[in-house]
């Protein structure tokens, strides 16, 4: 009977996490979001690529702040992430985190009059508000960046980006599926730590 009683909380608990309810978000709060969020971004580009230190800075600073982590953590990691235990989450969480802020700090670029323009917000489905926006610039046609915000009772958070149509999520997922299909979710997360050891 006690351990039952034990079971009970802990199950709801899961339940509560897995049915953690979206709040809508107004397509005008959502081009705001968007807007501030470019602004960043454009702070890093106008960082010297040389103090990558600053880049690194900045850019988890935006990934913390505006992205929700632990909802994109689970969406990378498909079916894997159902089996995993609770530390292995949170240690693969760490690795993912300082892989994109290592991986885009440094492939970003630097800024060259470009412009961060927004075309517009919608709904999608019942969830999801999507900013769409396109980056223009003298010698390159329009880079188109669509925006998916979820608002989970945490305020508005950006869940994906899809540059040009195609998911960054969904391009995470599948590379790391196939890394976890070859050696597990474990050797995925070595593999992670190992690369971001190497570019401290």
């Amino acid at each position: 009977m006690i351990k039952i009683l034990k079971i009970i909380p802990i199950t709801l608990a899961l339940i509560f996490c897995i049915l953690k309810p979206s709040y809508s978000i107004d397509e005008s709060e959502a081009i705001k979001y968007i807007e501030n969020v470019g602004q960043q971004a454009i702070n890093i580009l106008k960082t010297p690529i040389d103090n990558l230190e600053k880049r690194e800075l900045l850019f988890e600073r935006m990934l913390y702040n505006n992205f929700d982590r632990k909802l994109i953590h689970r969406a990378v990691l498909g079916k894997a992430s159902r089996g995993a235990s609770k530390e292995q989450l949170i240690r693969f969480g760490e690795a993912f985190d300082k892989h994109i802020v290592k991986v885009y700090a440094s492939q970003l670029g630097v800024y060259s009059n470009q412009l961060f323009i927004i075309d517009k917000a919608y709904k999608k489905g019942k969830k999801d508000t999507i900013v769409s926006s396109h980056i223009e610039h003298e010698t390159a046609p329009p880079l188109r960046i669509d925006w998916r915000l979820r608002d989970r009772g945490q305020g508005t958070k950006i869940i994906d980006i899809a540059i040009e149509g195609v998911s960054l999520l969904a391009t995470k997922r599948a590379d790391f599926g196939a890394s976890i299909k070859k050696g597990g979710l474990h050797a995925l997360i070595i593999d992670l730590e190992t690369k971001n050891a190497q570019n401290n």
